[in-house]
């Protein structure tokens, strides 16, 4: 492929030298270049345009030989300077217009056929030369030897080789990075239930860029008939036909704008509430690592954790859902109905300003690639950022040294840091409780602060960017008019031109460089709108990693609980013992730089037991034996790497997501309420639950009485959180929550911790009435709690220690009978 495009270069750069050659000599008339090195004259000598042609040799003769001789490199090197390049073809091709208009000062072009012919084929080979460029800078890279690298490929089939032994060869093409057209396409996609709307925005819009572009037309003919006939009866005509086409434009604009940000409105509601609906169907480990931060090592199975050096962040779920949506339509709603109309409106004036005059149109145009040019790098800037270089230190002396450096787009950045400092806001916003209390306010504020001025210098390099792009611009706007006023003059005073023609081009000029301006600048609001949508669009294509249930539903279940062999480790919590050491060396698999390769934390190692019906369970042992990991396999949160969780002798990731969780109640240790009333917080998640039933519940959770005694009874509003409720409460309402579906399971999982005795004591006899109806899952410390279960199972270090009653594991005198003297003790 190198030497296909080296070779394809070489001759076409050979071919453009000869043409131009042969152009610039008439032939073969070697006299004009001689007479032309001695005395040369920028007005009519064709020298310069045949330097260009060796300039062109000399560029793309460079570009082959490193890429020949450098074929890892060499094409990297060559698609790096391609905005160098690209400038030096738009210098030269506007050089060329302004040769163009010196030479037809002397006199017509179809007296000089052979200048023309040069003329137009170094216009021709400016896009050639760009165009070959580009094809040596998308030339493949050559493998590299195995020297020195022997590491390294060893590190990448040992990568490819774990992450591929569970899940099977990687399916599908390399994940490439977004494209900014696919991704603005598409939300014009989501636009598609509004077209009618849209379609009537898009003809007010047409009409009200048309009347804009006549108004300059008419401007120029009133200004013209008071220079040449000043005569009040030919200006007024001009003069009421600019003033229908302004009130015309005016209610178009209105209509126009209005239909716009409707339809983007609309546009909001669908991708938010879409956004929401997949959100709800990611699986629990999804929120767990983007609670915490956690990488998401695609493609490597769970059991097998990397360290590696993430592309980038794990994104604020709720900043998504909230500020990047809004954004989104925001910014689009304003940027594509601006960007249209100006579009519309440049078209025109173009098309107005070469009927006047196409020299003056050309000397116009000379600064547009420039506009064009620097407005594409500062668009690129903003949204594609430096590139980074993540350098990590491990324990035990391992350093990580990514190999390769990631781009990161620098509004991704913002949106990014944005949503750290909003999450720092909202943690410490909703604990504010525990954050007075341990008199934390200073401490959280830096916290915040810090997040801030990390957004503040990211902001800082857009206002540099921004600052220089606005600097180069004017200065070309300036130059641009300029020239226009000078060649112009120079037009009318030789009679080529009117001069109410040149009044109304100059007033075009300007309509034209504001309509530019506004482009450009909408370009980057663009960028800005589509790199927020890029990360909402991340998270609407993003498949659970595993589906919340199956398909089953059996029509009657007793409740019997079965663990076998079960072995588990969380899919968002690293490893603690390296099986491997492997040299750096970046995976294509997963998108990593991967180094070590970890063993597994196993919280749970070949857990047995099993839940019967109409019996009291309780799971005790040390903190961090296993216990909640057992509740979170039961309700399906997770699927154990190994074993089997059974409700009625079938798996529960067989069983269908509502049928499981009508089936198995959970009452957690922190027990969440919505700010909602009292009874839509115990009917939660149940339609049409009657009123009686969720009364019933709140008796037997012991919670009737308090609930009575709430200024609206069971339509109180218990606040965010239930921040209005006491802890107690709180957690009786959470068991009010579980009875009312009336559970063939029902787990509790410290779920008495915060009531005092009395109220334990009750709600114990409530629980004790239903134990014959149901299956109880206790996951307890208190004595009064657990040693009443038919059974207990005592896990330590995620194996099972023991199991039994109270009184047979209190004589074996094994790990229970030393946790149940701790507790005596402390009593005491």
């Amino acid at each position: 492929m190198a030497s296909r495009a080296v070779g394809c270069t070489l001759l076409c750069v050979l071919l453009d030298v000869a043409l131009s050659t042969v152009l610039y000599l008439h032939g073969s008339d070697s006299s004009i270049l001689r007479e032309e090195l001695l005395h040369f004259n920028i007005l009519d000598s064709l020298l310069d345009l045949w330097g260009a042609a060796l300039l062109r040799l000399a560029l793309l003769l460079g570009a082959c030989l490193g890429v020949f001789w450098n074929r890892e490199e060499g094409p990297r090197r060559v698609a790096a300077v391609t905005p160098a390049v690209v400038l030096v073809c738009l210098t030269a091709s506007t050089y060329t217009l302004a040769k163009l208009l010196l030479l037809l000062e002397l006199r017509p072009l179809a007296q000089q056929p052979w200048a023309l012919g040069l003329l137009c084929w170094t216009f021709a080979s400016c896009l050639g030369l760009l165009l070959l460029w580009k094809l040596l800078g998308k030339v493949p890279e050559a493998p590299r030897g195995h020297s020195g690298r022997s590491d390294s490929s060893d590190t990448e089939k040992l990568v490819k080789s774990e992450c591929e032994g569970e899940s099977g060869p990687a399916e599908g093409p390399e994940e490439t990075p977004p494209n900014s057209g696919a991704t603005l396409g598409r939300l014009l996609a989501y636009s598609r239930k509004d077209a009618g709307l849209l379609s009537v925005a898009g003809l007010f819009l047409l009409i009200s860029a048309v009347c804009e572009v006549f108004i300059p037309f008419y401007y120029g003919r009133a200004i013209g008939s008071i220079v040449s006939t000043q005569s009040m009866e030919q200006l007024a005509q001009p003069v009421l036909l600019v003033a229908a086409l302004a009130v015309a434009s005016s209610v178009s604009m209105g209509v126009r704008g209005g239909s716009f940000m409707l339809a983007f409105a609309r546009l909001n509601l669908r991708i938010r509430n879409q956004l929401y609906r997949v959100l709800m169907r990611q699986e629990i480990s999804f929120f767990d690592e983007n609670h915490t931060g956690e990488p998401e090592p695609g493609g490597c199975p769970p059991w097998t954790r990397l360290t590696c050096a993430p592309v980038s962040p794990a994104g604020d779920v709720l900043s998504r859902l909230t500020s990047d949506t809004t954004q989104v339509s925001d910014l689009i709603s304003q940027n594509i109905n601006i960007f249209m109309r100006n579009v519309i409106k440049a078209a025109g004036n173009f098309a107005f300003m070469c009927g006047m005059s196409w020299k003056l149109t050309l000397v116009t145009v000379m600064g547009f690639p420039f506009i064009s040019f620097v407005s594409k790098i500062y668009g690129d800037y903003y949204k594609v950022g430096r590139r980074l270089r993540r350098r990590r230190t491990l324990q035990r002396g391992f350093a990580s040294r990514p190999s390769s450096s990631n781009r990161q787009k620098l509004t991704k950045e913002v949106q990014s840091t944005l949503a750290e400092a909003n999450k720092v806001a909202e943690e410490t916003i909703s604990s504010m409780r525990t954050v007075r209390s341990f008199a934390n306010e200073a401490g959280e504020a830096e916290s915040y602060l810090s997040k801030l001025l990390l957004m503040f210098r990211l902001n800082r390099k857009q206002a540099l960017a921004y600052a220089c792009y606005a600097w180069f611009s004017s200065l070309a706007q300036l130059g641009m008019e300029v020239a226009v006023i000078y060649y112009g003059g120079h037009l009318v005073i030789s009679n080529q031109m009117r001069s109410g023609d040149l009044i109304a081009f100059i007033l075009y000029v300007l309509e034209l460089a504001e309509c530019l301006e506004s482009v450009a600048s909408v370009y980057t609001g663009l960028m800005q709108g589509v790199g927020a949508a890029e990360k909402v669009f991340e998270y609407l294509d993003r498949e659970p990693g595993r589906p919340p249930g199956g398909a089953e539903a059996p029509d009657t279940c007793a409740g019997l609980v079965e663990f076998r062999d079960v072995t588990f480790a969380y899919p968002s919590r690293p490893g603690s013992d390296i099986l491997q050491v492997a040299a750096p060396a970046p995976s294509s698999h997963c998108g990593f730089v991967c180094l070590l390769i970890w063993a597994p934390v196993l919280v749970l190692q070949g857990v047995s037991f099993t839940l019967r019906p109409g019996e009291v369970t309780a799971l005790v042992g040390p903190s961090g034996g296993g216990k909640s990991s057992c509740v979170s396999l039961l309700e399906n949160f997770y699927q154990p790497q190994r074993g089997l969780v059974l409700l009625d002798g079938k798996p529960v990731h067989t069983l269908r997501h509502d049928y499981l969780h009508s089936k198995v109640a959970l009452v957690s240790q922190e027990p969440v309420l919505f700010a909602r009333t009292v009874e839509e917080n115990i009917a939660y998640g149940l339609s049409g639950a009657p009123a009686a039933a969720v009364r019933e519940a709140a008796v037997k959770a012991n919670a009737h009485k308090f609930i009575s005694e709430l200024p609206r009874g069971y339509q109180t509003s218990v606040g965010e959180k239930g921040t209005h409720l006491s802890g107690g409460q709180k957690q009786r309402v959470a068991i009010a929550r579980a009875l009312v579906r009336d559970p063939r399971v029902l787990i509790l999982d410290e779920a008495t911790s915060a009531l005092d005795a009395e109220s334990e004591h009750m709600v114990q006899q409530a629980l004790s009435s239903i134990t014959q109806e149901c299956t109880v899952l206790v996951v307890a410390h208190r004595l009064s709690t657990v040693e009443k279960a038919h059974n207990i199972v005592v896990l330590e270090r995620g194996r099972v220690a023991e199991q039994g009653p109270h009184s047979r594991l209190m004589a074996s005198g094994g790990l229970y009978s030393k946790l149940v003297q701790r507790q005596l003790l402390a009593m005491e």
